[in-house]
């Protein structure tokens, strides 16, 4: 500011600038600190807007552009764009979307894409703010803009009729009313003639209904020719443009040769008067989608083609537009000259296998003249790859079974991946033993012993029916022998009992059941026996030891180590031992992935629990506290986040108690707590390396069965054997 004497006219000349020689003109620097952050900001801005959400001073003092970063309200809206060059509508809608940044008070309209609209749409108005009408030095603020509100952008008047959930939720914490979505008018304003019928719309019918494909399936039986058999149709019905293709399906190796097409793309006429070319004469109606329906004939100039099936989108069609229900297929009438023609002819028959690489591979190179990759199951490598923690490996803890006293003390772990059916074997080499660990043998194809490996056909490998606890398997002449399976493996077969029937627990009690029933006196005799091993204090209860025995007794050699283990893990008992093993494995799982992630704000999730724990119970549904979870940005994936909220402790009506979520994940002491030192070196050694970041406890068999036990009242009740005593007295 220029100082000047007042006893001076007010003229050029008459005064002093001091800024004349100055050649710095910067702002001044002001510091100021943010969450234990020193960062520079301009005292100028309005730095005290703080979030409705919580009262004047409970909050730290944020400038804007920090408070409402990535804050964005979406609204939808649209404006009418006038068509002087149509007559048939004076005007079409364009639907917007109006993105408004709580961060600058910005504004971006964008317009979705529309296939084949033939509009250029996108981005409307760039980010910018933008000026309110007649005004020079007032812009559009979050109070400008709700549902019914119309608001005029660089001379366009846009009409808002809804906004997201986000947006409504702010605006009702700002104490702003947001009234309810306004209905989307017509897209086009289309204004006809009375007493006159409408135009058809061709390109309104090709807009809504372009991509969409009716297929039917047929035949057309021509036997009655010399040489005539019968021809298998896919028919397409192109709801766009009311054409029909017709293409001939023929089977491979069947001699024939393939045309174009049977019929072209065109509109079929339902009747082709005689002797009227098609390039002239009166035009005739052409087949429609009622008229297309299983069981219906159609003619193809002359030729008869009978509708027997369609796809799943052609019957959902049918089903919404026209209310059919049945869409039972017809059979196909069968050429027995075809068949008997396919019938006699030779299986093609490969080479021996000369033990050159894979059977895969040789088989491939026999097939055809150029050499191509071997052909993986596609589908099942989708299903059965890995997905998260579901990695679709089961793992086995094995033994090397030989005469060699030193091989006795190495451990094994078989590893078979249901992806591609591939067995790998790893050994955990021990300091100081004499043998490295690592890869034993590499993941391949594994043939059963004993079998001719140069034969045409590929000889039997192991499968994943063959992976079970007691079973030995026979690897490049190293006998195996599982005593072990982790926590996933057992878990997968028992989910899937009707394919392994060493995990299905009503085929090994049905076995047992029969059993009984077969001896005399055997089930009374069996209960008599052990009515007095169960424990002292809880009658139900039974030691594993115990109860193995008297399987054992009963049953022989005709139950194997898995169908124990499985039975043990459904009947087992709690008697108020510890489970924290599992439960300190996640939390050492969650500790590498917060610490990775750099996340630590318990301060904030607490706060967001006391604020959803409205009642104050101390409790939140799991739903809920997955969703609070997400909100506060934990680095965990969702598989990880719900085997945590598993082993959390939970009221009886099944709410998780949140304090103990936050003793979960308070990390100031060591990841794993609560144990003693026998018991933390017992987990670290069976527990999967946290590089694979993998929910899976290798689970000790022994220690499992000397200290576990199992539900005795429990599997009498599921044995269902009383009516036997009865009839035995």
């Amino acid at each position: 500011m220029a100082i000047r004497n007042p006893r001076l006219p007010l003229l050029p000349g008459y005064g002093m600038n001091p800024l004349i020689g100055k050649k710095n003109f910067g702002v001044r620097p002001i510091f100021t600190t943010i969450d234990n952050v020193n960062m520079l900001i301009d005292k100028s801005e309005d730095v005290n807007r703080v979030p409705s959400l919580y009262s004047r001073k409970q909050t730290p003092e944020l400038p804007s552009w920090i408070m409402y970063d990535k804050h964005i309200l979406r609204f939808q809206g649209y404006f009418q764009q006038s068509l002087h060059e149509m007559r048939s509508a004076s005007h079409i809608v364009r639907k917007v979307d109006i993105f408004f940044f709580l961060e600058d008070g910005t504004i971006k309209v964008i317009e979705p894409k529309t296939d084949n609209s033939g509009l250029s749409q996108g981005t409307l108005i760039s980010r910018q703010r933008i000026r309110l009408p007649q005004s020079y030095d007032l812009y559009y603020d979050v109070l400008d803009l709700n549902i019914g509100k119309e608001v005029m952008f660089y001379g366009k008047v846009f009409k808002i009729v809804n906004c997201d959930n986000f947006t409504r939720v702010f605006l009702n914490r700002l104490g702003i009313n947001v009234p309810d979505p306004i209905p989307w008018p017509d897209t086009v304003d289309r204004i006809h003639k009375s007493g006159k019928k409408p135009k058809p719309k061709p390109f309104r019918q090709f807009l809504d209904y372009d991509r969409q494909v009716l297929r039917f399936f047929g035949y057309w039986d021509d036997r009655d020719t010399e040489f005539g058999t019968v021809h298998h149709l896919e028919i397409h019905y192109f709801l766009a443009d009311d054409t029909m293709e017709i293409k001939e399906i023929l089977p491979p190796n069947s001699g024939i040769e393939a045309g174009p097409m049977f019929l072209k793309r065109m509109r079929l006429p339902r009747k082709v008067p005689p002797h009227v070319e098609m390039t002239g004469g009166p035009q005739t109606q052409s087949y429609t989608p009622a008229d297309l329906s299983i069981g219906a004939v159609i003619n193809v100039f002359g030729r008869k083609v009978v509708l027997t099936d369609c796809d799943p989108f052609t019957k959902e069609y049918y089903r919404v537009t026209y209310g059919f229900d049945n869409f039972a297929p017809l059979e196909v009438p069968v050429d027995k000259n075809t068949e008997c023609f396919r019938e006699n002819m030779a299986e093609r028959e490969l080479p021996p296998w000369n033990g050159y690489g894979s059977y895969d591979d040789s088989a491939e190179n026999c097939k055809t003249v150029e050499p191509k990759a071997p052909h993986r199951d596609f589908m099942k490598f989708i299903h059965k790859d890995r997905v998260g923690f579901d990695s679709h490996i089961l793992r086995f803890a094995a033994r090397l079974i030989n005469d060699n006293p030193e091989d006795a003390r190495r451990y094994f772990v078989v590893k078979y991946f249901l992806c591609d059916d591939t067995i790998g074997v790893f050994e955990l080499g021990e300091r100081n033993s004499g043998f490295t660990g690592g890869t034993f043998f590499r993941r391949e194809k594994t043939y059963l012993p004993d079998v001719d490996f140069f034969v045409s056909k590929e000889p039997p490998t192991y499968t994943d029916k063959d992976m079970w606890i007691g079973n030995e398997l026979v690897i490049n002449k190293h006998r195996f022998r599982l005593i072990a399976a982790d926590e996933y493996a057992l878990r997968y077969m028992e989910l899937h009992a009707d394919e392994y029937p060493m995990s299905n627990v009503a085929l090994i009690m049905d076995k047992i059941r029969r059993t009984l029933a077969s001896q005399e006196n055997g089930y009374k005799n069996f209960v008599a026996k052990y009515m007095e091993a169960v424990l002292p204090d809880k009658k139900e209860l039974m030691s594993v030891r115990c109860f193995k025995q008297a399987l054992k007794e009963i049953m022989c050699e005709k139950m194997t180590e898995h169908e124990f283990l499985t039975l043990i893990r459904h009947f087992r008992g709690d008697p108020g031992q510890d489970k924290s093993p599992r439960r300190e494995m996640i939390r050492s799982l969650v500790f590498t992935e917060l610490t990775r992630g750099l996340w630590d704000d318990r301060e904030r999730l607490r706060e967001g629990l006391l604020h959803a724990d409205e009642t104050g119970l101390g409790t939140l549904p799991k739903s809920r506290l997955r969703l609070i979870l997400r909100a506060n940005r934990l680095s965990i994936n969702t598989d990880l986040m719900d085997c945590m909220l598993d082993v959390l402790k939970k009221d009886e009506n099944c709410n998780i108690y949140y304090e103990d979520l936050m003793e979960f994940l308070d990390f100031q002491t060591r990841p794993v707590f609560n144990l003693s030192e026998a018991d933390y070196t017992k987990l670290v050694r069976h527990a999967p390396p946290l590089k694979d970041v993998e929910c899976k406890f290798w689970a000790d068999q022994d220690t499992f069965i000397k200290e576990g036990y199992v539900n005795w009242n429990a599997f009498l009740c599921q044995l269902n054997l009383e009516h036997l005593v009865k009839a035995q007295s």
